[in-house]
């Protein structure tokens, strides 16, 4: 993203939630294991709080909205890949949506690290620390904790 404006990081954020929802929701769809399903829904509906908590401090700078995906090529390569790995392999699923998430917070981490005023930064921050957490928790569902 070469354009670092608040509002470009703020859309890319929005963006970059959907995907992660669309992403989850597939995964809650193609996994065996009813925890992994449940606690994919529930990422999926964390992001798409996300996407909503983001949202008015987007449309208060004016200009485009966000749009319903991001164009960053790693996201868009995490979440087909997801797509394509998903033979109901609960494993394969966890490794794909990790990665995905991985992509994930490093976006966020650059958000964080840029330019956007208190009120953002910190919606963005608590944002990145509850994604970390949740993080954290997709190897322990992996390895069946």
């Amino acid at each position: 993203m070469t354009d670092r404006s608040e509002h470009a990081v703020l859309n890319h954020l929005i963006e970059t939630c959907r995907d992660g929802e669309r992403g989850f929701r597939l995964a809650a769809d193609k996994a065996g294991d009813p925890a992994l399903k449940r606690l994919f829904g529930e990422l999926a509906s964390q992001r798409a709080t996300f996407a909503t908590e983001l949202l008015p401090h987007a449309q208060r700078l004016g200009g485009n909205p966000p749009s319903e995906g991001t164009t960053a090529a790693v996201l868009h390569r995490s979440w087909i890949a997801l797509e394509q790995a998903l033979r109901h392999d609960d494993h394969l699923i966890v490794n794909e949506v990790e990665r995905g998430d991985r992509a994930t917070l490093r976006i966020y981490f650059d958000a964080v690290n840029g330019m956007l005023p208190p009120e953002s930064r910190d919606l963005v921050q608590r944002q990145l620390d509850e994604l970390e957490e949740t993080h954290a928790r997709l190897p322990l569902q992996a390895a069946g904790r």
